[in-house]
């Protein structure tokens, strides 16, 4: 009797020491199969944001090297080159979230020149739900905005002179204008960056006083919208070049030689039209 209950007790062992195991090898097999990308029940599907970059003029596509733009100045304008930085792209939700991107930590460059510049997918890990606005930075912060963190072009290229604050420009739009009537045209660099201030006005890096950051904050109009878990939506942000030269302060390319860079005033009027120069929509769903 005594052998047959020890016997008993052998099997018993044996078999929950078997369970045990099978229990550790399920959960291994689990774990395994969750680190490979499969979601685990309940678990929510990732969403994704497909940001489409447009850059036109009114309601005329962009045409680069094209004198057939008009602003409010009456100033004839072709655009040579529009390259430019927008960051830190945040999503408003009506309980208090705000997402931010922080794809390429939340800096993208966007070139007219390069196609593929103008398409930022954002998909790391956008909430679902819905969103009453959107907004975003037009250039680069002043904690992000330093010297030398790009270090192959094209965002190299973007770089601003360290003696004017350093960084990189928020925008370089090459220019050529000319009025009605005039035979010939004059190049303008339409460049915004940091501004300087300068001692007595006497415009010379030796008398720079201070330095003024003119990143600005831009907030879409009619920008809400809705995600669900898994979708993926399209948004279009547009640029409209010629509000750039009007709205709070016209534009008149002639009260400037040739460029904007080292005078602060016509910087920051450049800056308080562009707050005006982005609209958005999008082309999946609803909203």
């Amino acid at each position: 009797m005594k052998t047959s209950a020890v016997m008993k007790n052998v099997k018993i062992t044996s078999f929950a020491a078997i369970a045990c195991l099978f229990s550790v090898f399920c959960m291994l097999m689990c774990q395994s199969c969750n680190k490979s990308g499969v979601a685990e029940e309940g678990q929510p599907k990732a969403t994704t944001l497909m940001v489409s970059f447009v850059n036109q003029v009114d309601s005329i596509p962009l045409l680069l090297d094209t004198l057939i733009y008009k602003n409010a100045s009456s100033d004839y304008y072709l655009v040579s080159d529009l390259q430019y930085f927008i960051s830190d792209i945040r999503l408003h939700r009506n309980d208090g979230l705000i997402y931010t991107s922080l794809n390429n930590n939340g800096i993208h460059y966007v070139d007219e020149r390069i196609p593929s510049s103008r398409q930022w997918v954002i998909n790391s890990s956008v909430p679902s739900g819905t969103f009453d606005s959107i907004s975003f930075t037009f250039g680069i912060s002043a904690e992000k905005n330093y010297s030398y963190r790009f270090p192959n072009p094209p965002e190299r290229d973007m770089n601003w002179p360290d003696i004017l604050g350093g960084g990189y420009h928020y925008m370089k739009m090459n220019l050529m204008w000319t009025k009605s009537g005039l035979s010939r045209t004059f190049p303008f660099d339409f460049h915004l960056g940091i501004g300087q201030i300068y001692r007595d006005n006497y415009i010379d890096p030796d008398s720079i006083e201070r330095y003024v950051q003119n990143y600005f904050f831009v907030n879409l109009p009619a920008s809400a919208f809705s995600i669900g878990e898994g979708q993926t939506r399209n948004m279009i942000i547009t640029m409209n070049v010629n509000r750039w030269f009007s709205g709070n302060n016209d534009f008149d390319f002639a009260k400037y030689p040739n460029m904007m860079m080292q005078n602060q005033v016509a910087i920051h009027n450049a800056c308080l039209n562009g707050k005006n120069a982005f609209t958005v929509r999008f082309t999946s769903g609803g909203k």
